[in-house]
């Protein structure tokens, strides 16, 4: 108080008596700043020199060492982070240059938006007034410049409220003025950001850790100033009220007597214990924070370190066998014998990430990691089970002992062949390859095809991303490119549509198991589905391909009022589609292995209650409760993995319908493949899964890394 009242030039007693007196020393803590700038430096969040004008215009400088606000000194917090203090540029850390791990770009995304926030916070608070009742000087007076008025000319004094009302100001309290009544006084969150997440292999789990560690000491120094903060705050509104009680015990009778001067009295202490109860509940709301904020991020510390642990115990179980390359191996009976089963996420894609998350929720299931496999001539990298092992389930078929994709499901997959299969489940197809008919077989005069319009499709893809429509069969080569293959289809007549007029078209869903004998094949069909609508009302004529293409799933079938007549007739068309495949032997068993496929068919049905089938889908949309809580599939994988993987318990196959069995050819023995790219080419090509977007297309080349 001393040093303040000697830079303002008056006595330290008056200086000290003054409300203001306490705003002077919360900012005039000294730091390393050793240049003090003259007004506001709102950019550097620091406090500098207030400028004050006298009577005669004079102005005068109040020379205060300047006090930044940072979260914390130094730039250790987020070393580890790859950050100094004021954050990483673009997620990669600077003394190294190397790109910093997910989950850690994601805490430092969240450090630099909680910094941003208090940068925010504290400019609004610094356009508050820091003082507004002047210092008393002998022989002149002072009045402190409004924050944000600083400009380039001159200014001006201006009557201060004590000269309007006398000596009772009805003065703003400190913490309405410091920003606690807005945001909990413009402090950073403290909250975490980083949960934990499953991970797949070693390296992820041990960077995970490492992650969720980290964050618990930066959430626990973070949390260590914010209750230091709401501290101080407390203590400097208990002097707030005991300044304004003290200055009502020395009201006068004649300041009394005047009304204006006693209701600014009065809304003095108001306020001042408004913002004291005000101080004191956000502290306590603070440290219930920190403390929950803490406890969960201990939680979430202690959910990696158990998966640490399974894990481990995952490698070094020895019921674990080396995958072999044999095409007909002697495989023990699936899971005799053992106390916990295992699923790998080779990271191949389509639904096998989501079939290891279903298992995993069976408490005899747990996570085995990968590795990487080998690189093909694009350098995109393929995994394995580590150490190569054959486990229970992975979406590489290789090294699994249940295969999530069919041998030989290009057969279903492919609406040439399945023309070929069953041409009377299905309208007219013509082929059209590279500009020609194929075999010489086109679709017939215009005049003799009537009114309805015609498709053109890709053979290769799905979900009408490559549909279009015209009206006349003479038009379709045009719509073909050189080197392309396409399935050209008209509309079926007298389409059934729903009692508004819009066409639809039925998403019937399929489970087909191939079993370890390699010969039997059981078959399911689920008892819901979906209705694809169109979105606008059907007519020949309207050849806009929301009108005439519909792709999206819009509603559940079962309360479809045709349903009941329809869903035997797609079930027998479905079987028919499965009996021709297994008895022809297009589609093949594996050997000592189980697979399994879940898959969907397109129907349409006309006036007639007829069922026309367009194509099978191959890894299908499948939502779970998680990511569409009113309408998924949760329980439909569910009952499909009871039927694959039964267990004591279990909740059986729900609305699966058992269709039939049906006995295939024994395959043929293949030779061993000699390297890791043949073993894959050979999988991939029978069943589709080198890649999930689109199977079957398989690199050419590799090179195999040191095991």
């Amino acid at each position: 108080a001393q040093a303040v009242a000697a830079a303002v030039g008056c006595p330290g007693e008056s200086l000290h008596q003054s409300i203001s007196c306490k705003r002077v020393l919360m900012m005039a803590i000294p730091t390393e700043s050793a240049t003090m700038p003259k007004v506001f430096e709102q950019q550097s969040l620091g406090f500098g020199a207030e400028a004050y004008n006298t009577p005669d215009g004079v102005c005068q400088q109040l020379e205060l060492p300047q006090r930044p606000i940072v979260a914390a000194p130094g730039g250790q917090d987020d070393r580890l982070l790859g950050t100094a203090s004021l954050g990483a540029v673009g997620g990669v850390e600077r003394t190294t240059g190397t790109p910093l791990p997910a989950v850690a770009q994601a805490l430092q995304a969240s450090a630099a938006a909680a910094r941003a926030t208090a940068s925010q916070g504290a400019a609004q608070t610094l356009q508050a007034p820091i003082r507004t009742m002047p210092v008393s000087l002998p022989g002149r007076q002072f009045h402190p410049r409004p924050a944000g008025t600083v400009t380039a000319g001159t200014y001006t004094a201006t009557p201060s409220h004590e000269q309007q009302t006398g000596s009772l100001a009805a003065e703003t309290p400190l913490l309405s003025q410091t920003g606690v009544r807005q945001q909990g006084g413009a402090l950073p969150p403290n909250e975490v950001v980083v949960r934990y997440k499953r991970s797949w292999s070693i390296q992820e789990a041990l960077d995970q850790h490492s992650t969720l560690c980290r964050q618990k000491e930066i959430l626990s120094k973070i949390g260590a100033n914010r209750v230091r903060v709401r501290r101080s705050q407390l203590q400097f509104a208990q002097l707030e009220v005991e300044d304004a009680l003290e200055r009502a015990r020395r009201c006068t009778p004649q300041e009394a007597a005047d009304a204006a001067k006693t209701q600014a009295l009065a809304a003095r202490v108001r306020r001042a214990t408004q913002d004291l109860a005000l101080s004191a509940r956000l502290r306590r709301v603070d440290e219930t924070v920190v403390r929950q904020d803490l406890q969960t991020a201990e939680e979430e510390i202690e959910k990696s370190r158990l998966e640490m642990k399974v894990m481990k115990q995952a490698i070094d179980d020895k019921s674990l066998t080396v995958a072999t390359d044999e095409p007909n191996p002697v495989l023990p009976p699936f899971g005799e014998g053992r106390e916990y089963l295992y699923c790998t996420n080779c990271r191949v894609g389509g639904h096998g990430q989501r079939f290891c998350e279903y298992l995993l929720k069976r408490p005899e299931w747990r996570v085995y990691p990968y590795q990487k496999w080998f690189e093909d001539e694009h350098h995109k990298w393929y995994h394995c089970p580590l150490g190569k092992r054959l486990v229970d389930f992975a979406d590489e078929s290789h090294f699994s002992r249940i295969a999530m994709y069919i041998k030989g499901r290009i057969w279903l997959e492919d609406k040439t062949k399945m023309w070929h299969l069953v041409p009377h489940l299905m309208p007219d197809t013509y082929v059209i390859e590279d500009l020609k008919w194929r075999d010489g077989r086109e679709p017939p005069p215009d005049e003799e095809c009537g009114v309805y319009p015609w498709f053109v499709k890709e053979a290769d893809r799905n979900w009408g991303t490559s549909v279009a429509v015209c009206q006349k069969a003479s038009q379709c080569m045009s719509l073909a490119k050189p080197g392309a293959l396409y399935v050209v289809q008209q509309h079926i007549k007298d389409p059934l549509c729903m009692d508004d007029g819009r066409k639809c078209h039925i998403k019937f869903y399929v489970l087909l198991c191939g079993m370890e004998d390699a010969v039997t094949w059981k078959l399911y069909t689920f008892k819901d589905g979906y209705l694809s609508i169109s979105p606008n009302k059907w007519s020949p004529d309207d050849l806009a391909k929301d009108t005439q293409v519909t792709i999206i799933r819009t509603e559940r079938i079962t309360g479809w009022s045709h349903w009941p007549r329809v869903y035997p007739k797609c079930k027998a068309g479905v079987a028919e589609v499965i009996r021709r495949g297994v008895g022809q032997g297009k589609l093949e068993g594996r050997p000592g292995k189980r697979q399994f496929e879940i898959l969907s068919s397109d129907f349409i049905v006309d006036k007639n209650d007829n069922v026309w089938l367009f194509e099978f889908n191959m890894s299908p949309v499948l939502k779970d409760p998680q990511d569409s809580p009113l309408v998924h599939d949760g329980d439909m994988i569910t009952a499909a993995l009871e039927i694959v993987v039964p267990r004591e318990n279990g909740t059986g196959p729900g609305d699966w319908d058992f269709v039939g069995e049906f006995i295939g050819q024994r395959p043929a023995l293949d030779k061993k493949p000699a390297t890791a790219m043949a073993v894959r080419e050979s999988g991939a090509q029978a069943d589709g899964s080198a890649a999930a977007p689109d199977p079957g297309q398989i690199p050419e080349q590799a090179t195999v890394p040191a095991a």
